[in-house]
């Protein structure tokens, strides 16, 4: 019986050490959606999705078993570039996002056909593209907070047939996987 304690002491004292381990959480400041587009979108509802879905990586297995580090999320009021707000919220990183095309079903476009070529699949054609049907793209880049260059950049894009509302929350999901995987990556200047 002794010798069983002394073997399971150890095994004991390791697990104890391995769950005061836990990574300390990442501070992503999230900043202000921009709209290059001349759709008007709100900004603060597309960033607020985003915090959220940063917010929801954190009750995956890995962030709960200690083997990933937690994300917090804040939001800034800033667009673009840095100010005393990144300061004052003790950002690590600073997420940008740009909305640089919204296309919806029936747009225009401009298109000039080939000679002789018949008009049927366009874009204004209604047997083409179904209502409802959206097209969004965002960009996304990341920097550590006082840095120029980027820490990771992308460009996410979805095209189906939902709201725009849902197609723009969706994006923000993949923007929120990607970012959490470039910190969860090992980099030479990523926190560990």
């Amino acid at each position: 019986m002794r010798r069983l304690s002394f073997l399971l002491i150890p095994i004991l004292v390791a697990s104890i050490v391995q769950a005061q381990k836990k990574p300390d959480a990442v501070r992503v400041c999230v900043a202000s959606l921009k709209n290059s587009t001349p759709q008007i979108v709100n900004e603060k509802w597309e960033q607020n999705q985003l915090v959220k879905a940063l917010e929801r990586i954190n009750k995956s297995k890995d962030v709960k078993n200690g083997k990933a580090a937690p994300i917090e999320a804040i939001a800034l009021e800033l667009r673009e570039g840095s100010g005393p707000e990144v300061r004052d919220k003790d950002c690590e990183f600073v997420l940008y996002t740009e909305l640089p095309e919204v296309a919806r079903a029936g747009s225009p476009e401009i298109m000039v056909p080939a000679p002789g070529a018949i008009g049927i699949g366009g874009a204004t054609d209604p047997r083409a593209t179904p209502a409802e049907y959206h097209s969004e793209t965002v960009t996304y880049r990341m920097v550590r907070a006082g840095d120029v260059e980027d820490f990771t950049s992308g460009l996410v894009s979805a095209h189906a047939q939902l709201p725009e509302q849902t197609l723009i929350g969706q994006l923000m999901d993949q923007v929120a996987n990607r970012v959490a995987s470039e910190l969860r990556t090992p980099h030479s200047s990523a926190p560990q």
